[in-house]
């Protein structure tokens, strides 16, 4: 499957959909970013059979899949992160498929890769319910930090997220300092702490793993591994690099996505996915 790269808009983006597809039957498939080429290309049938195109964003991608269909051009399709799309009720586009959960890194960390990625980040065998009791842990942190993202998505942007790493303000207790983490968010901004503090801490009803942001819980599962190993964090884009390569074709098998891209295979009558 080749990587297909772009400095691009959605026009540039279509014009290469139509030119691939003048060359091939195959599926022809767009996707956010780089990082999301490399993972995908491992899990679809190889190029030439099918393509992906990367898109550099989840805009450029929406509006390339609108243009290509209003082209008339068959068996091409995108995937994205869900972002907050699901809890907003946000309805996806014909041929756009999102991820489970909030994002990619979200979908891995819920599946049976988990496992597997635990162990090695943690450097510890362990046991069914101390990895499930882990997940559940961080996934709360997390969440906290994703109520406060939606918060300021629907108001605006008002609040800083740029270069936030959640786990420097994870506790070698395992808590979360979230009113550090709220201050640090804040600084010299116009908002009230205390009125988010008791945004992030209510119950909003709002499932974890679709609010929570992938960035946020593997920077947390970062820190956390390293007061448990007692030793140095290896980085965010480290510990997302491990997600990736732990996530194999069983685990994506037992995902939501897998069933909605076989499906568009018999809709489309075409191969992307490699038989079992």
């Amino acid at each position: 499957m080749a990587l297909q790269q772009h400095q691009s808009n959605p026009v540039r983006i279509a014009n290469e959909v139509g030119m691939l597809r003048s060359g091939m039957k195959g599926p022809i498939v767009l996707v956010e970013g780089t990082t999301d080429t490399r993972l995908f290309r491992r899990l679809f049938i190889p190029s030439p059979r099918s393509r992906v195109i990367h898109c550099k964003g989840k805009s450029n991608l929406l509006a390339a899949i609108k243009l290509v269909a209003s082209r008339g051009i068959t068996g091409v399709l995108g995937i994205c992160d869900a972002d907050f799309d699901r809890v907003s009720g946000v309805t996806s586009r014909k041929g756009v498929f999102p991820v489970d959960h909030h994002d990619t890194e979200v979908m891995i960390l819920q599946s049976p890769a988990f496992t597997h990625f635990y162990v090695e980040l943690y450097e510890r065998d362990a046991e069914k319910r101390e990895i499930e009791r882990t997940r559940r842990r961080l996934l709360g942190h997390a969440s906290a930090i994703g109520k406060l993202r939606l918060w300021s998505e629907q108001n605006g942007g008002q609040v800083g997220f740029k270069g936030l790493m959640a786990g420097e303000y994870l506790r070698k207790d395992g808590t979360f300092d979230l009113q550090a983490c709220i201050v640090a968010l804040t600084a010299d901004r116009d908002l009230d702490s205390s009125a988010l503090l008791s945004i992030a801490q209510a119950s909003n009803g709002l499932l974890e793993p679709e609010i929570s942001c992938g960035h946020d819980l593997t920077s947390l599962l970062d820190s956390d591994a390293a007061l448990r190993r007692r030793s140095a964090t290896h980085g965010r884009n480290v510990i997302e690099k491990m997600l990736r390569l732990s996530f194999d074709f069983q685990s994506f098998s037992t995902t939501q996505i897998y069933v909605d891209l076989r499906s568009w295979e018999k809709d489309e009558q075409l191969k992307l996915l490699p038989d079992v």
